[in-house]
């Protein structure tokens, strides 16, 4: 077995449960044996082989604690730190005196034992013996033990603390992983799931701050692939970008000030992947109810429900009305979000009285002529661009004279020309 140290500083919190936190192994960089360790090399271990055992010296036969959470954390330029949560068993004695020795600093370095699966886990660098260097790209995480000198440079012990440890909970911090873009099934992916809080952190984006951490049903945004054994594997790609479109289309029910943990996770790993990943849309949508010169506005129902809007043309009681629809969040299934009735053909009283008949949420009539109005294109100062942005999107109006057909045609343009304005969402 091939065992890596590294020098660390403990700090009591409290002594119930024995929680230990610390670097225990240096990534990315050169060990004092002369190796450098893949940044992803635990990757595998971390997902299958927890909870791996805490040793007093790599002897096996002082099992002090259980390694409960690892995750690579990046520090600067190509190291990387294993940052790892221990629990001692504070119902033994052997494992109090760990806790003990660590918490009062007496213990300061910890060194991980693993094997290497196969040769090519391991390449070689330069010819002289002298001079060397071997990169650990895999292995076989088995045990981490307390000692007293290592050999991995830089580390120290985050904490040392007795109160279980509740993951961070919300959006989950990004981690190094690989990645692939096969075909993805995120119904038999989930199905596979093996484990508890480990493998489902390792796999998914996000955590309800109020559900069970060891449930499947506490997490969204899977995106890793899950083996028969049901332990989690490399990021998939397709995953990835169908969860980023769902969260700019706002398809989500998680909070909002969660939205950005969880892009940041998910476009960390398209980077690594050599993708660009799209912006994260602003979650505010438009709002297609708020007054306009040429038009009254019913709400029907609120703009969040939606995630993309379309207009048609409709008449109602003999007299034309907008209806601008929009496609439900969570169906995708479409629905009315509001009307919008003409001036020329609906006076404020029976355009209120007529969201009233419909039940709408909220009624805002129109403000007078503006001869800036998006959408009229025979205005001083008319905004080209927005005609331009509307014009591929405002079918014509099927109606009984030209006249009504152009200002229809004018209204449409307006609806069209401020969604495409405020499409940042």
């Amino acid at each position: 077995m091939i065992h890596k140290t590294m020098i660390a500083s403990a700090k009591a919190v409290d002594e119930a449960a024995g929680i230990v936190e610390a670097y225990t192994n240096t990534m990315g960089v050169m060990d004092a044996d002369g190796d450098i360790v893949e940044p992803t090399a635990f990757d595998t271990s971390i997902a299958g082989n927890l909870p791996i055992p805490v040793l007093s010296g790599h002897d096996q036969g002082k099992l002090v604690g259980k390694v409960i959470f690892a995750q690579p954390r990046y520090i600067e330029g190509d190291e990387y730190r294993l940052f790892t949560r221990m629990q001692m068993n504070m119902e033994t004695e052997a494992g109090r005196d760990a806790f003990s020795n660590v918490a009062g600093d007496y213990v300061r370095e910890w060194s991980i034992g693993f094997n290497i699966p196969k040769e090519s886990d391991v390449t070689q660098e330069g010819s002289d013996v002298s001079t060397v260097i071997r990169r650990i790209t895999n292995l076989d995480w088995v045990e981490v033990s307390s000692v007293i000198r290592g050999s991995s440079p830089s580390t120290s012990t985050v904490a040392a603390k007795a109160s279980p440890v509740t993951e961070e909970k919300g959006a989950i911090p990004s981690h190094l992983t690989a990645w692939v873009e096969d075909a993805w099934d995120g119904q038999l992916m989930r199905g596979r799931i093996k484990g508890g809080a480990a493998t489902l952190r390792a796999s998914h984006a996000w955590v309800d701050t109020e559900g069970d951490p060891e449930l499947k049903s506490s997490y969204k945004y899977l995106h890793h692939h899950i083996g028969r054994n049901g332990r989690g594997g490399p990021a998939n790609v397709r995953a990835i970008t169908t969860a980023m479109a769902n969260l700019n289309a706002r398809r989500t029910s998680i909070p909002e000030n969660d939205r950005r943990g969880v892009y940041n996770h998910l476009a960390r790993h398209l980077r690594e992947a050599g993708r660009k990943p799209s912006e994260l849309r602003s979650a505010k949508p438009p709002d297609h109810s708020k007054p306009y010169p040429n038009f009254h506005a019913c709400r029907i129902r609120e703009p969040e429900d939606f995630d993309k809007f379309r207009t048609a043309d409709e008449t109602i009681d003999d007299k034309p009305v907008v209806v601008l629809y929009g496609r439900e969040v969570e169906t995708g299934d479409w629905d009315v979000a509001s009307y919008h009735l003409p001036v020329d053909d609906w006076t404020e009283d029976e355009a209120r009285a007529f969201c009233e008949e419909h039940d709408g949420i909220k009624f805002e009539p129109a403000t007078g002529e503006d001869e800036d109005a998006p959408g009229d294109d025979d205005a001083p100062g008319d905004d080209d661009a927005t005609d331009d942005a509307a014009s591929d999107t405002a079918p014509r109006a099927a109606l009984d004279t030209a006249q009504r057909t152009l200002r229809l045609q004018r209204i449409k343009l307006a609806l069209h020309g401020i969604h495409n304005q405020n499409k940042e969402y």
